[in-house]
């Protein structure tokens, strides 16, 4: 009841700031597919007593990232409240402050700093970024660094690096594009290395991208990524390629390289600005994939596409929407995700072997809008794309 009274209240709301509303839209596959959603809360159904090691000390942790990214501190911040929900991890005012921080770093050295868990210790000394240290220099400290008793990975690059280089500490790996396609794991249902376990939800960019079809079938869709074998995986380029197959679209591509110094993101905007410019002559649809991109960034560089009326849409999530992308599909459900990486943990704590634990689990789709940039392009939402909408900007 509460879901159609809040349904309601979004559709009047809608209605009043765009317009009236033209059926676009003939069927959306996004909502109710329960082959689509698979969120369910996991910690109420399993018995995740504490334990601490055979010798009485606390499992000690360490965290190593691919950059500084928030999808990663979110999960990082969602695994915390798994491990919470499981009686793993106190519950404490400071705690719960500390957890509304946006950096990584911050949440860890305060984890470590402070006596959270009677049963795990966050080493102050194994926090890692993949873009602050050497890859080299990371991989000898870990081997030197042999009493921790696993790893939290954070990243499809740091996966890679860790999962290929690391073989006698346990590691779990999160927000990987797919950690099949990069190397990470052999298969969703084996990761075929005894050390390492990697998240997998396989099909979420196919669900997101023919989502997008779904509501705009754009014929020519523009995408800047940068040219390299890892920012196809992470930009879902495989996946989109298929889709345009199977759904007879063209993709207008660009590429610009990534900056991997503070001094490259000048000439980095740059690049991205000729890109956009060009392709908001060419497409009738933009997909804005995961990059480097400042979101604050995306009122001046999506100009070109709300002079052209172009719908942009957010491979990323919310974050983009709020800040200029017309819409998103977010596959990305950090909470749930977190949940279930801390039971995974947990699990293979309690004497069960990575290469036996579940590693897929399908998060649930939340649709984001930004009805500014709806009524900026002059995009009238047909009605059945309105009352599945989770969040407005």
């Amino acid at each position: 009841m509460n879901r159609v009274f809040t349904n309601i209240i979004l559709v009047l709301s809608l209605l009043i700031v765009i317009g009236t509303i033209v059926p676009l839209l003939n069927n959306v596959t996004i909502s109710n597919d329960e082959n689509y959603i698979s969120s369910i809360n996991i910690s109420s159904t399993l018995n995740d007593s504490g334990i601490k090691k055979d010798d009485g000390n606390k499992w000690k942790v360490g965290y190593l990232e691919s950059e500084s990214f928030i999808i990663f501190t979110e999960t990082l911040v969602a695994i915390i409240r798994g491990f919470q929900e499981l009686g793993w991890i106190e519950d404490s005012p400071q705690l719960n402050t500390i957890l509304k921080h946006d950096d990584s770093r911050i949440i860890w050295n305060w984890l470590s700093s402070n006596d959270v868990s009677p049963y795990l210790e966050f080493d102050s000394s194994s926090f890692y970024n993949l873009k602050e240290t050497d890859s080299t220099h990371i991989i000898q400290k870990y081997n030197a660094h042999n009493d921790l008793d696993f790893i939290i990975v954070m990243g499809t690059a740091a996966g890679n690096l860790l999962s290929n280089n690391l073989k006698n500490t346990n590691i779990f790996v999160f927000a990987a594009s797919n950690a099949v396609s990069s190397g990470i794991i052999d298969s969703v249902e084996d990761s075929g290395k005894d050390n390492v376990w990697a998240h997998m939800d396989e099909y979420r960019f196919n669900r997101q991208i023919s989502a997008f079809y779904d509501m705009f079938k754009f014929k020519k869709l523009g995408v800047v990524y940068e040219d390299s074998d890892i920012a196809r995986i992470y930009s879902a380029i495989n996946e989109l390629e298929s889709l345009s197959k199977e759904k007879n679209f063209t993709i207008i591509k660009q590429h610009v390289t990534e900056p991997l110094t503070s001094e490259e993101f000048l000439a980095y905007y740059e690049n991205l600005k000729t890109a956009y410019e060009y392709l908001s002559q060419n497409v009738d649809a933009m997909y804005i994939t995961i990059a480097s991109i400042d979101s604050q960034r995306l009122p001046e560089l999506l100009k070109p596409f709300y002079e052209k009326n172009i719908p942009v849409l957010s491979q990323l999530g919310s974050s983009e929407v709020e800040n200029g992308a017309l819409i998103t599909v977010s596959v990305m459900d950090t909470i749930n995700v977190g949940r279930f990486g801390a039971h995974t943990i947990v699990k293979s704590l309690q004497g069960v072997n990575l290469r036996d634990l579940d590693q897929s689990y399908q998060s649930t789709p939340k649709i984001t809008l930004n009805s500014h940039v709806a009524k900026k392009i002059n995009y009238k939402l047909p009605f059945e794309l309105v009352i599945v909408i989770d969040e407005v900007y």
